[in-house]
């Protein structure tokens, strides 16, 4: 499953290397990379749930039904196969749902690697000069620009629920964390 997380939400650059950098932080400075991280995770969601989107949309009724079985019957397996799972949903899918699957996801990591970018360059201005944001989610980001997914793998990734992604925070109780968010 961690392959299919890796997919789903790539990773966003670490603010500090450790609380310790964390903790030298002014007040001010650790809300504006607070402030600064949360508008950013608000447009990776959105840029994730426009993927969600797409690939709803280009799947068939009858496929999107058995989309969501297949998800359906890993989530209750008594020893559960994502990667058999992922070969079952890439050959249900025809040629040109498939095509459209990888099309969309290309089109989110594409746009969440130049958000993350982005990100990265307001974080380094917030922060003091001695601390420096870790380089090892943005060598992760550059290792799974490497991996090419098949549709079925994508369609696991961004269609199944993935809890250890949730923590009990905004959004009626739940709310995304993600890698690299600062400490709280």
């Amino acid at each position: 499953m961690a392959l299919a997380l890796a997919f789903s939400v790539i990773p966003i650059a670490a603010v500090a290397d450790d609380d310790k950098d964390w903790a030298q932080l002014s007040p001010a400075q650790r809300q504006a990379i607070h402030q600064t991280f949360e508008r950013f995770a608000t447009q990776e969601e959105q840029l994730h749930l426009q993927m969600r989107s797409q690939i709803l949309s280009g799947l068939s009724p009858v496929h999107r039904r058995a989309v969501g079985a297949t998800i359906g019957d890993l989530a209750v397996a008594a020893n559960p196969d994502p990667e058999m799972a992922a070969k079952r949903l890439d050959m249900i899918l025809s040629p040109g749902e498939r095509q459209r699957v990888l099309t969309a996801h290309s089109s989110f990591y594409q746009q969440s690697r130049q958000l993350h970018d982005q990100m990265r360059t307001e974080l380094r201005s917030e922060m003091p000069a001695d601390a420096h944001p870790s380089s090892s989610n943005h060598d992760r980001e550059n290792q799974m620009a490497q991996m090419q997914p098949d549709a079925g793998m994508v369609l696991l990734a961004v269609l199944s629920p993935h809890p250890h992604m949730m923590d009990m925070g905004d959004h009626h109780g739940f709310g995304m964390h993600m890698e690299g968010a600062p400490p709280h």
